[in-house]
């Protein structure tokens, strides 16, 4: 199936660099949100684990997205870029919605996320058998760690190119993605047996 969407991932890249090459940066546009806009809402929105604002994020990312087209530099994909511009937008919601929140609310303080470097991936999914359960976990990782995992796992990007959307050296965002996978699989075994 992946195999696919890269196919549509190849054809959508080319024909919006066609178009930008044009200068018609509507048809690029149109055609970037066809095919990627879907999984960049929902990577919002398992990132801000909010429906309406994960909205309001994908729609200022397409608006900055038509902004920038025109110096879009080419060094990465579009969908590499765009994810880029989502992970910042997403990054300045949760900053904005944190800010709001200590104006009402106590900090409660950051969980911190223990580190078992022998922990896999085929732990992580073997525990893993309920989507709704992994979306609660995933809340309680700091958003930069959640937005590795996610970039990862849920968009299978390589870590090149997440070094690439999220301008940080891969090894860091390897280690983010194994640091995360034990506390994943013991928040997945803990919430199985609560059941």
């Amino acid at each position: 199936m992946r195999a696919n969407y890269a196919r549509d991932d190849q054809d959508a890249e080319r024909e919006a660099r066609e178009a930008l090459g044009r200068g018609d940066h509507r048809a690029a546009l149109a055609m970037l949100m066809r095919v990627h806009g879907e999984a960049i809402y929902r990577h919002c929105r398992v990132v801000l684990q909010d429906d309406d604002l994960a909205h309001d994020v994908l729609q200022t990312v397409f608006v900055q997205a038509h902004r920038d087209l025109g110096s879009f530099g080419g060094r990465s994909n579009l969908r590499g870029w765009l994810f880029g511009i989502a992970r910042h937008r997403c990054l300045d919601a949760l900053r904005s919605r944190q800010r709001q929140r200590q104006r009402h609310v106590s900090d409660e303080g950051a969980l911190d996320v223990a580190a078992d470097p022998r922990a896999g991936v085929e732990a992580l999914l073997a525990a893993g058998d309920d989507a709704e359960q992994l979306e609660r976990c995933l809340r309680e990782l700091r958003p930069d760690i959640r937005i590795a995992v996610l970039l990862r796992f849920q968009e299978g990007m390589s870590y090149e190119e997440m070094e690439r959307v999220c301008r940080e050296r891969s090894d860091t965002l390897r280690a983010r993605v194994v640091r995360s996978l034990p506390f994943l699989r013991r928040c997945l075994e803990q919430r199985e047996a609560a059941t």
